[in-house]
Order: C-alpha cells, then sequence, then structure tokens
C-alpha cells in the first residue's frame, strides 16, 4: 500500500532531515461509512532535503489508493468556481505576449489532473480546444457528462507521446495542484513538456511553501501531497526537464499557492518572476531553520487548539465545517474526535453520511449540521481557507453562535 523513501525523490541525495513527525494517519480522503472497518494509519512525517531544499513526507502510498476514486470535486466550491474564470483571465494575458502563441485560434489547452473539468469548462466558453486527463473514474465522468473531453488515465512520460502523436502539441498545459501529488515527478515533468511541445506553455500551480511557512499551514501536509515547494525549487524541478520560467502569479488556492509559467522556449523572465525569486531567497523560505520554527509552532498551535475546542464542548456543541483533506491531518495531529464534535458538515454529497478519517466524527449535509446548533453552541472552521465563503454562509442561515477559525497562524474567534 506504502512504501518509505529514505533518497529525495527530486535530486537522489541521501541527506534527508526530519522536520516534523505528524504520526501514523489514515488516507485523509479515504471516508469511511460506519459499517466499514477502519482504515490503516500510515506514517506521515516532514523532511527536507539539505541538498535541494525541497521538503517532502517520507511515505509513498500507490497512486491507485489515492486517486482511482476520488472525494474532492473542484465545482463544489464557490470560490473555485469564481477563481476559474480569474486563472483563465491570467493564462489569456499572459499568452497576449507572446510571439506565435497570442494571436492563434482557436488555441488547445490540454489540463493533467483536470477534476470535474470546472477550469477547461471556462477555456470551451472562450473558444478554445479543451482536453483533460484525470486519473479518477468518478470524477472524469462528470466532466465528461458535462461536455469536457476527458481520458481516465494517470499522466506520464508514455501518456505524453499518445497525445502528441493523437492530438499534437497543445499551446498550453495545465497542471494545477497535481505535480505535488506525484512520486514519478521526473516523469510527469517531462510528459508536460512533450505534449507543450518547442512553443507551447506549461502551467503549474502548487501551494507555495512560503505561504505554508509564514502562515503555518501544518494541515496542509497529508499523503497526497508529497512536496511542498517554493517557487526556487519548482523551478529548479522544471528547469531539469527543460522548462524554464518566465512568469508567476498568486492564487487564492489551498490558502496561498503560487502559478508559474514555464516555456522549452527561453521567453524573458517577467519582473514579477525576478521579485518572487528574489523575494523568496531573502526570506530564506528554503532553510532548515524555516522549517524547524515551523515544527514548533505546529506543535504548539495543534495542543492549543485542542484545548480551546474542549473548552467549547464543556459549554456547548461544537459541530465542524468542510471534510476536507487537510481538515483529517489537523483534527488527528490536534486530537479532536467525536468526544469534541459531533458532527463535520460538508455540502459534496459523495462525502456525506461518512466518517471523517481517523478522528470518526459523522459528516453531514448544512441542513442536518446546522440543524444541530444554536447560538450558544460553536462552528469549528475547518475549511478556513474558505473563510468568507462559509462564514456567509452561516450568518445566513441565522447562526449567531461563535466560529472558531483555526489558521491562517493564529486561533481566532468569530
Amino acid at each position: 500500500m506504502y512504501d518509505l523513501v529514505t533518497d529525495c525523490r527530486i535530486c537522489g541525495a541521501t541527506d534527508l532531515d526530519d522536520v516534523l513527525d505528524l504520526g501514523a494517519q489514515p488516507l485523509a480522503n479515504h471516508l469511511r461509512y460506519p459499517s466499514d472497518r477502519p482504515p490503516e494509519p500510515i506514517p506521515l512525517d516532514l523532511r527536507l532535503c539539505l541538498t535541494c531544499s525541497t521538503a517532502q513526507i517520507s511515505a509513498t502510498v500507490h497512486p491507485h489508493e489515492l486517486f482511482t476514486s476520488y472525494l474532492w470535486v473542484t465545482g463544489t466550491s464557490d470560490a473555485a468556481r469564481h477563481y476559474s474564470d480569474t486563472f483563465v483571465d491570467r493564462v489569456d494575458r499572459v499568452l497576449s505576449k507572446l510571439d506565435g502563441i497570442g494571436n492563434k485560434a482557436p488555441k488547445f489547452v490540454i489540463e493533467v489532473a483536470s477534476n470535474d473539468g470546472t477550469f477547461l469548462r471556462r477555456f470551451l466558453e472562450r473558444g478554445w480546444k479543451a482536453f483533460g486527463v484525470e486519473p479518477a473514474g468518478n470524477i472524469a465522468e462528470t466532466a465528461a457528462a458535462c461536455g469536457v473531453p476527458t481520458l481516465t488515465e494517470f499522466f506520464s512520460t508514455e501518456l505524453a507521446d499518445l497525445l502528441q502523436r493523437e492530438y499534437g502539441c497543445a499551446d498550453v498545459v495545465v497542471a494545477r495542484n497535481v505535480i505535488p501529488h506525484v512520486a514519478d515527478v521526473h516523469s510527469v515533468i517531462e510528459g508536460l513538456a512533450t505534449v507543450a511541445g518547442d512553443r507551447g506553455v506549461v502551467v503549474i500551480e502548487a501551494h507555495s511553501a512560503e505561504v505554508i511557512l509564514n502562515e503555518l499551514h501544518y494541515d496542509s501536509i497529508y499523503h497526497e501531497h508529497l512536496f511542498y515547494f517554493s517557487l526556487e525549487t519548482l523551478c529548479g524541478l522544471c528547469e531539469q526537464h527543460g522548462l524554464y520560467p518566465f512568469d508567476v502569479f498568486d492564487s487564492p488556492i489551498s490558502g496561498g499557492s503560487v502559478v508559474a509559467f514555464f516555456a522549452q522556449h527561453r521567453y524573458p523572465p517577467s519582473s514579477r518572476l525576478d521579485e518572487e525569486v528574489r523575494r523568496g531567497r531573502g526570506l530564506e523560505t528554503n532553510s532548515h531553520d524555516r522549517w524547524e520554527a515551523f515544527a514548533d509552532s505546529a506543535i504548539e498551535h495543534a495542543a492549543t487548539l485542542k484545548e480551546v475546542i474542549a473548552e467549547c464542548s464543556r459549554s456547548g456543541k461544537v459541530v465542524g465545517y468542510g471534510a476536507s483533506a487537510r481538515s483529517s491531518t489537523m483534527l488527528n495531529f490536534a486530537g479532536i474526535t467525536s468526544a469534541d464534535v459531533v458532527a463535520v458538515i460538508d455540502q459534496n454529497k459523495l462525502k456525506q453520511g461518512r466518517l471523517t478519517a481517523g478522528s470518526d466524527i459523522p459528516i453531514v449535509s448544512p441542513e442536518v449540521g446546522i440543524g444541530k446548533i444554536g447560538k450558544s453552541d460553536t462552528v469549528l472552521l475547518l475549511a478556513w481557507n474558505f473563510k468568507e465563503e462559509i462564514v456567509d454562509k452561516l450568518r445566513r442561515s441565522g447562526f449567531r453562535g461563535s466560529i472558531v477559525v483555526p489558521l491562517p497562524r493564529t486561533i481566532r474567534v468569530l
């Protein structure tokens, strides 16, 4: 089911240094029904390569265990749907400055790990040709039913060769929040370069290590996320495969991500890219000391959160909001269980009726969950990275009790 690595997956060095041990935890998205057997706990510990500075976990769970049937659906998030328009706007803006691509019509985009096709639909609406590659059969079927051509398969160098022969090179290849998930990352990056060809653009989005450190996103560490890239370490990986960065912008996804543009052709780097690289080096994002301080703060934060929720549960009911993968890490690391939280609300119907991984808290619909709480009760905002969206829904529903927002960095009560 899993293997433990001792060598860096990026550079092969043997000097992986321990940073943070989050304990053995079940797979974050393996949400069982009450009648199912409890899932197997797997070591979850963060390490830092002292040679290439890439942060990574030690356990590699076999991809078929993680991704062949998936419960995260992009289109269930209002924020993700709104951001999909912004994302395509930014891609269009960057491409408009490039000779040979900017004025081409129609352009062709391939997205790797395209989920339910939410982002590809935005491209299609603007007259692009689009094609998705998605390993989760249940999610790929949803995309295809919505008119997004989608192949159910894991992306690799071999698949990239087949796609290039059948469809030709893409003008844009999008890989959003997928590169950190891939153990055979060199095969995937090489495949992106193959599908993009000499003049195509590769757009990679990943949770920013700088944001993870600054805002204490220890809840983003779970088995699907093998890597925690800074802009510098992501660029170093891509340059090994002849993909050179030339632009960048920030994304709100995951509480703060970086979107970087790469190509085999050496386009002049933008002033934004130069500034972000300088800033990251100045902040020492890749230093061991920064990651050690992060680990110490995470341990302290989890202990404090446990105390806050225990106190809230003594004076009333506590209901969680958002059965996200990152909530699994937070609940398990803090030792919060169904003894503290009576239910977790999630609007994704695929999750309702199941139990949170490890902490075994029932997952319910918003209607059921809001019906359980009154003004003397508390909501623990597990999906804190969608705070504005969820707080607005709670207040419009009539809930006037306390809302505990655990991150970023400090615990706040609204």
